[in-house]
């Protein structure tokens, strides 16, 4: 098959450090699951299995694989999203926003490191080529954009990897950690600095979770736990990937249970269980943004929002929220006043454009899809495009302009 060929590929090709630390990484799962200690889990495993199964029994299973608001079974309404459409409202709009995801949306997800032993400034350089950085840098260079990526990785790899793109505007850690760089209508592009979106949160949940998470690894053969400054991580991508899915089902099972009461969430995702304070995610993020727009730069007449995981999901239920009556990338909708955000009725007037695609075809809650992270590089390089020639014309005019004046 084309998976056997590709994975017989990739262990003939992979690099002297992936074969170190796939080896590192066995090792470590052979030493501490003895025969002995395999046959306890098992025993335990048994013992528990019928309660389980009577426990499932008297509950009725929802269809929409664990998201709320998905389109979930039914994907008739989904359309491809199509670059015409979208260059069209760009070009007419003045006040942008433009936010995505990073892994498996700029960059294929298979470019992730299976270990933490990889490197960060390895994988770092890896993960975003050096066309989408140059696209991305030319979309910030447009005075009328503000472009964010938004990632659930840790700040420090985020600034190391988009850090010099001038004016761009980043969110780490789900959106707990952001900057904000240009906005529509400045006349130079920010740097920012980063902020916290909630003021404080409790961490006395890490100690518990963490030994939940560490049983789970050392049970589970190719994942690996990731710890960032405001979450646990537990990733299972280069697992065998029935035999994680199951163990993710049961891990937040027994989270769900051990946590109560404390203020967190436990988020399944594509490939990793992440445990994180609870109120933050892109959709709080996403929404702080649009709503820091509406208070400095007179509001937004064009959003693209793209993302491919389960916590983008929250990106496009908060757009669709904000810019509520709004059909696939119709305007939005009638007019909405914000708690807490100033700027008068004339924000987010009718002529807001809105286009929110997940990344393949899929349940989801946005109207749109495309196929892969390379439809999606093709959709920005377009938008570069013209970005590139407003701003060379936008040049011209100020120069004949100001020989104009000198002449005078």
């Amino acid at each position: 098959t084309d998976e056997l060929t590709a994975a017989l590929l990739r262990a003939l090709t992979m690099t002297p450090a992936e074969r170190i630390a796939r080896q590192q990484r066995d090792l470590i799962f052979v030493v501490s699951n003895t025969t002995s200690s395999w046959a306890e889990r098992f025993v335990v495993d048994l013992k528990t299995v019928g309660q389980r199964v009577h426990k499932e029994a008297e509950q009725p299973m929802a269809i929409g694989f664990g998201l709320a608001g998905f389109r979930c079974v039914g994907m008739g309404g989904m359309r491809t999203l199509e670059v015409t459409d979208v260059l069209a409202a760009y070009r007419k709009t003045v006040r942008r926003a433009i936010f995505v995801d990073w892994g498996g949306t700029l960059v294929p997800n298979d470019d992730r490191p299976m270990t933490p032993s990889v490197a960060t400034e390895e994988y770092a350089h890896r993960s975003l080529p050096h066309a989408t950085h140059h696209c991305l840098e030319e979309l910030c260079h447009d005075p009328r954009n503000l472009v964010m990526v938004v990632s659930g990785l840790e700040r420090a790899i985020m600034e190391q990897v988009f850090g010099g793109i001038p004016g761009i505007s980043l969110a780490a850690e789900h959106g707990l950690l952001y900057k904000v760089g240009s906005v529509p209508g400045a006349h130079a592009r920010g740097a920012g600095h980063w902020e916290q979106i909630i003021e404080s949160f409790n961490d006395e949940w890490k100690d518990l979770a963490s030994a939940i998470v560490e049983t789970y690894a050392m049970r589970t053969n190719g994942s690996y736990v990731q710890k960032k400054g405001s979450s646990i991580v537990w990733r299972f991508e280069e697992a065998d990937l029935e035999f994680g899915s199951l163990q993710a089902k049961e891990m937040r099972e027994h989270l769900d249970n051990l946590l109560q009461g404390y203020p967190v969430a436990v988020h399944v995702g594509k490939g990793y269980v992440e445990i994180k304070p609870a109120g933050v995610d892109k959709g709080v993020i996403v929404d702080h943004i649009v709503s820091h727009l509406f208070a400095h730069a007179g509001g937004v007449d064009f959003v693209l929002c793209v993302g491919d995981d389960s916590a983008d999901e929250r990106m496009f239920a908060a757009l669709a929220k904000r810019f509520h009556g709004a059909g696939p990338g119709s305007p939005g909708g009638h007019h909405r006043q914000h708690h807490g955000v100033g700027g008068g009725p004339h924000g987010f007037g009718p002529q807001a454009r809105v286009f929110c695609a997940t990344v393949g075809r899929k349940p989801s809650s946005a109207p749109y899809y495309v196929n892969d992270h390379e439809e999606v590089i093709e959709l920005l390089q377009s938008l570069r495009l013209h970005s590139t020639r407003s701003n060379r014309n936008r040049s011209l005019t100020d120069l004949n302009r100001l020989g104009q004046h000198h002449a005078a």
